[in-house]
């Protein structure tokens, strides 16, 4: 819809995801098929922006996302062993709101946004041992919420020269603790002494619990910041660089079978804070004839000072987390690329 100052959409899909598994390492011929598990999902997006004046504009989105599970460890406790379907199995759901605002002139535009995401029933089974016995903890109502702001501004205040810049701060945590019942490799509801119980979710039916309510979401850096500039020496030549700064990144937490203790709720230790670390790329592009076609030669340098610094992390296993106990993986270094692009 769109009348004047207000324009407005919504937009929607329905999807029907159905799963099987065939498995002749551990099934004769008559039981290799398993049960189909179908499961419905949707999405449901609407938005509406109004043009204040020609340089002021406000808008707002909403959405809400119910996925299927996965196929493993989703609607399969055991894929790579069993045919049994996980009982427990939910829709992943999302929940997006977003407000904003904008401003425009001929050379300048900034975006500034608000959003907050609920994530819900996000899906985690983690493989542990029972005794002699091998178990399956399919987690339910495992919730989180992500919040925050964030900026946008591109300018070319001379013809020549082209500028971007961005800030975004978030505030991601788990908002919620998960509970889950015991299986075996087969399926099987098991008791605290690794039998099978009378039945699912039965008084006998062994469950467990994770604390994470709270916790911060470890793996992406929730403070972002970047500025940018491109010089055009002609039409044909431009150089630019791109500088990036990541904070606030967090350590992922480690849960599982060494550390997920059956039959009790289990805490999670707050994720280590990786050092903040930013780094500069350079690049560079040149536009030409081949045999009349139109050519572009272009090439990158990332990380043009080579500074060392850690991308990801992971919490211990067990005890407090620290720099003399976590462990990680360094972002790449120096790195160079060519691409040559021809236009037929």
């Amino acid at each position: 819809y769109s009348k004047k100052d207000l324009s407005a959409f919504v937009s929607g899909s329905l999807s029907n995801t159905s799963y099987w598994r065939y498995d002749r390492l551990f099934y004769d011929k008559q039981h290799a098929k398993s049960d189909t598990k179908s499961y419905i999902g949707f999405t449901v997006k609407g938005g509406a922006n109004y043009n204040i004046t020609d340089q002021h504009n406000v808008f707002f989105n909403a959405g809400y996302i119910s996925r299927a599970p996965k196929f493993n460890y989703g609607a399969f406790l055991t894929p790579m062993a069993s045919n049994v379907t996980n009982p427990d199995a939910k829709n992943e759901k999302v929940l997006s709101l977003e407000l904003g605002y904008g401003y425009r002139l001929k050379w300048l535009t900034v975006n500034v946004n608000g959003y907050w995401t609920k994530w819900l029933d996000k899906t985690m089974t983690k493989a542990s041992t029972l005794g002699n016995v091998d178990a399956y903890v399919n987690m339910t109502g495992l919730n989180a919420l992500h919040k925050g702001i964030e900026l946008e501004v591109k300018a070319e205040p001379l013809y020549w020269l082209d500028v971007n810049g961005m800030f975004s701060i978030g505030d991601w945590k788990w908002d919620s603790n998960a509970t889950g019942m015991v299986y075996d490799d087969s399926g099987a509801p098991l008791t605290k002494d690794g039998t099978i119980a009378s039945g699912v979710g039965a008084d006998d039916h062994l469950k467990t619990g994770i604390n994470l309510k709270g916790v911060r979401v470890g793996g992406s850096a929730q403070t972002t910041a970047a500025l940018g500039a491109t010089i055009k020496l002609d039409k044909k030549f431009r150089i630019g660089a791109d500088w990036t700064y990541y904070g606030r990144n967090y350590a992922y937490y480690s849960i599982s079978g060494s550390n997920l203790t059956l039959g009790k709720t289990n805490t999670v230790v707050e994720p280590w804070k990786i050092p903040a670390a930013s780094q500069v790329d350079v690049n560079a592009s040149y536009k030409f004839k081949i045999s009349g076609l139109n050519a572009t030669l272009s090439a990158n340098v990332n990380n043009l000072f080579d500074y060392q610094y850690l991308g990801k992390a992971w919490n211990p296993q067990s005890g407090a987390a620290n720099e003399n106990t976590i462990y990680g993986f360094y972002a790449f270094g120096r790195t160079f690329s060519t691409r040559l692009k021809i236009n037929f």
